[in-house]
């Protein structure tokens, strides 16, 4: 169930270079909530790590049940009590999640200055700086058009459209907290657009943990598994 709702809102598809020494891992206890667009209401708890450097994202999850997903690289794996259960595809690398983006400190441009976007223009509206980045031209590229909008440098909303000029996903980020020298946004509401249609996603952290130290397994879990 969590690799139907939690990559949803984790980004688009770009290519990401850059590095920063200061900040390699995150872990921190995850709650999230859905609705999707038939009106059902789903809610899953547990813990998320990644290290940059090791470049998997781990879901530990407590509740409804007891399961444990591993993204790395275009694949994720689901475990089921130690047994693996399913590989899936996943477009969305862990280099391009909301977690790398936040030990890099690019989270307040959603990752674009290292992308292929380029901005068209930034202005000021109501306190915060709107930034608007374009796509490179191509007919077969996917997205259109990305509003990013900016306060005190930390990012507080992104508006992603297509490449018809219609709005595909809004994200808003608030709740941050200053911890261990870095801006970390506690809740995060994504709202999908489709036809007639809207799904809602929020997102919220705690027990927010930068560059833990020790605990190596939980960043590094070890695939030797293969499906029967």
């Amino acid at each position: 169930m969590l690799i139907k709702i939690s990559f949803f809102f984790l980004f688009i598809l770009i290519s990401v270079e850059g590095y920063c020494q200061s900040f390699f891992r995150f872990k921190a206890d995850i709650t999230i909530k859905v609705k999707n667009a038939e009106g059902i209401i789903q809610y899953t708890k547990g813990t998320v790590c990644y290290d940059k450097s090791i470049k998997k994202v781990l879901y530990a999850i407590s509740f409804p049940e007891k399961e444990f997903y591993v993204s790395v690289d275009t694949l994720v794996y689901k475990f089921v009590n130690t047994k693996l259960i399913s590989v899936q595809g996943n477009p969305l690398k862990p280099e391009l999640s909301m977690f790398h983006f936040i030990l890099n400190n690019d989270l307040p441009d959603f990752g674009l200055k290292n992308s292929s976007f380029k901005i068209s223009n930034a202005e000021k509206s109501n306190g915060s700086i709107i930034t608007k980045w374009i796509p490179p031209q191509s007919n077969n590229f996917p997205l259109g058009k990305i509003l990013i909008a900016t306060s005190d440098k930390k990012l507080q909303s992104v508006l992603i459209y297509n490449n018809k000029d219609e709005l595909i996903s809004r994200q808003v980020f608030k709740n941050y907290s200053f911890i261990n020298g870095m801006q970390v946004p506690q809740e995060i509401l994504t709202v999908g657009y489709f036809v007639n249609k809207k799904s809602y996603q929020m997102i919220e952290f705690s027990k927010v943990q930068i560059n833990e130290s020790g605990h190596d397994n939980d960043y590094d879990f070890k695939i030797t598994q293969k499906l029967p």
